[in-house]
């Protein structure tokens, strides 16, 4: 696999990240504060099911990955010389970060950010070092993940409650103020999501940064195989993790107060749908979507951004209010039709640019690659 075709994947790899975050983001939609939804129909629960073992958590966590391998790709183009201006980089991240949290309240920008930095001493490790120290948390995890959700987190509930009924609002002020709260409260003050999650979202950076060290994807053509292999065993793996999951809830197993493997089998998904991509991709199959996925992929901060936005004005007091008004399916279609959406826009753009908006005003902005 020639250079071009190595950044073409993570392009790929990058889109269908996008695709699995906006339908994810927008499903949330449908979900009353009871984790209801309207109608129990049978395309409804399908796509819950698909969207609860295939999606959920897995394009976050692979977008993480791949923020790990462009930052291993960044330094090694200034020969690890610039440390200075990735942190620039980050502090602009931050700033679109906020922008985010007031229009959605689900920011992930802020973590790129926050976690980016964390990153920088681990760039002059070897790969064995980092593939280590990225083990050794994972295995942590579970057991992380246990004893944060034992612990009392009634205070970020009641906070809340008190700031739902801004969500509901006509006035865009009270929107904001829900959406930038929520995001703390959920985000920040909650521990699943700023311990746990955090690791999480960590140790797929430093499985990125591995990849991009050990040129995992420039090599991948030579070893298909290894990707067959890597195929088989995540997807045993994860199946074998949910069965013996959903029996020791059935069952209401002791173990799961000390131990909880959830996070592990979002991570053997994401990796069996990675790989899955790969391995076609290399088999030259499906060349029209992965020529979508790639346009998108290549205007990711513009993209993801342009996604929130749009849910903003549709979902929201603000705009259209379409929260808990729909069955199930129809959030889901009205995300792959943003998506399409943007597959035409970016193109267009894409056409007399070498980036997207947003991208072109990050690295002017933070001054560390010329003007495209």
């Amino acid at each position: 696999m020639n250079s071009t075709n190595r950044i073409k994947i993570i392009d790929i790899l990058r889109g269908w990240a996008l695709l699995v975050v906006v339908i994810c983001n927008y499903s949330v939609f449908a979900y009353d504060e009871n984790y209801q939804i309207i109608g129990k129909g049978f395309v409804s629960k399908i796509l819950q099911t698909l969207e609860k073992f295939l999606f959920s958590a897995k394009g976050w966590s692979l977008l993480f990955v791949l923020f790990g391998f462009g930052f291993g790709v960044f330094m090694d183009k200034f020969q690890g010389n610039s440390y200075l201006g990735f942190i620039k980089r980050m502090f602009i991240l931050f700033v679109f970060a906020f922008v985010n949290s007031i229009i959605y309240d689900g920011d992930i920008l802020r973590d790129y950010a926050f976690l980016g930095l964390l990153i920088l001493f681990f760039y002059k490790l070897s790969a064995k070092k980092i593939l280590i120290i990225a083990s050794m948390i994972l295995f942590f995890i579970p057991f992380l993940d246990a004893y944060i959700n034992a612990l009392d987190m009634s205070y970020v509930e009641t906070q809340i409650a008190i700031i739902a009924p801004l969500r509901y609002s006509h006035s865009i002020v009270d929107l904001f103020k829900f959406n930038f709260w929520s995001s703390y409260y959920f985000e920040v003050v909650n521990l699943g999501y700023s311990v746990t999650a955090h690791c999480v979202m960590f140790v797929c950076m430093l499985l990125g940064l591995w990849a991009q060290k050990t040129n995992f994807f420039e090599k991948a053509s030579f070893y298909p195989k290894r990707i067959k292999k890597i195929i088989l065993i995540s997807f045993v793996s994860a199946l074998v993790l949910s069965l013996i999951l959903f029996f020791s809830f059935q069952n209401k197993a002791t173990y799961l107060a000390y131990f909880s493997p959830n996070y592990w089998i979002v991570l053997l998904t994401m990796i069996f749908t990675t790989a899955c991509i790969c391995l076609l991709f290399l088999k030259q199959r499906c060349r029209t979507i992965f020529g979508c996925f790639s346009i998108v992929g290549r205007m990711t901060l513009t993209n993801y951004m342009v996604q929130n936005l749009i849910s903003f004005f549709i979902f929201q007091g603000f705009g259209l209010r379409l929260f808990y008004t729909l069955p199930y399916y129809c959030y889901f279609l009205i995300a792959v039709g943003v998506y399409i959406l943007q597959i035409f826009f970016s193109f267009w753009w894409l056409k007399s640019n070498n980036y997207g908006p947003l991208e072109i005003l990050w690295r002017r902005w933070s001054c560390t690659i010329s003007k495209p």
